[in-house]
């Protein structure tokens, strides 16, 4: 008979003081950021503003979970360790910031090779020059405008739901957060298929994200991410493959899909596993 396995003190005491999440605080943390996104989005989708107010309706909507976790955060602690906006180890954090470099960089770069692969040509004029000089003031206006998100998705939600293992919370996270896209995706009239690969490039991407805290200790790794996001990947996205059917846009959405997921658990991999949370 084998001997019987005892848990060592050090997990027991892990397990034992994982926080249990608060189903009625994230309700309430959804609600709250749902409700201020779509009264923003509404104006827009009923006409009663012009499309060209989307500029300043998206930068509000991002400080929705911003304002959610800020209703509903525990008050045993100050309010910027709630939502993990402070920095545990800095070396940490610059570590998960080069991976959040390399994983938006790389993951587009991916995505334009399957495509020429699949018989995309690429773009005729690549504008090299402007976009190595747009990227880094696109990212890092984005990086402002994704606190607002960041503090409340990979910051206070995310520290919520760590009595759950990494893959669950994370792509619950990303489920969550998918769903909170939709007023404003709906207010912009986006066609279905556009709507499809959007929403679901969102869930996808969120593992990444979460991963990045997750090594880091901090929310901040995320908005790294975030910022990068919206403006590296965007930029090599939109400017390198050219035209392209249906069929091969799908092919491409679902690799870029899959390659997300994979550098996520590749990040987490290389850092040694999930590790506990523990509050900055």
């Amino acid at each position: 008979m084998a001997p019987e396995t005892v848990p060592s003190s050090s997990s027991t005491a892990v397990a034992a003081v994982r926080p249990v999440p608060d189903l009625r605080r994230i309700v309430l943390f959804m609600a709250i950021a749902l409700v201020v996104g779509t009264s923003l989005s509404l104006p827009v989708a009923l006409g009663a503003v012009p499309e060209s107010a989307i500029g300043l309706i998206v930068p509000l909507a991002q400080l929705s979970p911003l304002l959610a976790a800020l209703v509903v955060r525990r008050r045993d602690q100050p309010w910027w360790r709630s939502l993990a906006l402070g920095v545990p180890s800095w070396k940490l954090l610059g570590i998960a910031a080069l991976a959040a470099v390399a994983a938006f960089v790389m993951v587009p770069l991916a995505r334009v090779l399957i495509g020429i692969g699949a018989g995309v040509p690429p773009a005729e004029s690549i504008p090299v020059l402007s976009l190595a000089l747009a990227i880094p003031m696109i990212a890092v206006m984005q990086g402002i405008f994704a606190i607002g998100e960041e503090a409340g998705w990979r910051g206070w939600l995310q520290t919520e739901l760590s009595g759950f293992s990494f893959w669950p919370s994370s792509l619950l996270i990303g489920l969550l957060w998918a769903l909170w896209h939709v007023p404003i995706v709906l207010a912009l009239g986006i066609a279905p298929r556009e709507m499809v690969t959007y929403l679901g490039t969102i869930v996808a991407v969120a593992p990444l994200l979460s991963a990045l805290r997750e090594i880091s200790g901090t929310a901040w790794a995320a908005v790294i991410g975030h910022a990068l996001f919206n403006s590296a990947r965007v930029a090599l996205e939109q400017n390198v493959l050219g035209e392209m059917g249906p069929g091969t846009a799908w092919l491409l959405d679902l690799s870029s899909w899959a390659l997300w997921l994979a550098v996520a658990w590749m990040v987490l991999r290389s850092a040694g596993g999930p590790r506990a949370r523990t509050a900055a």
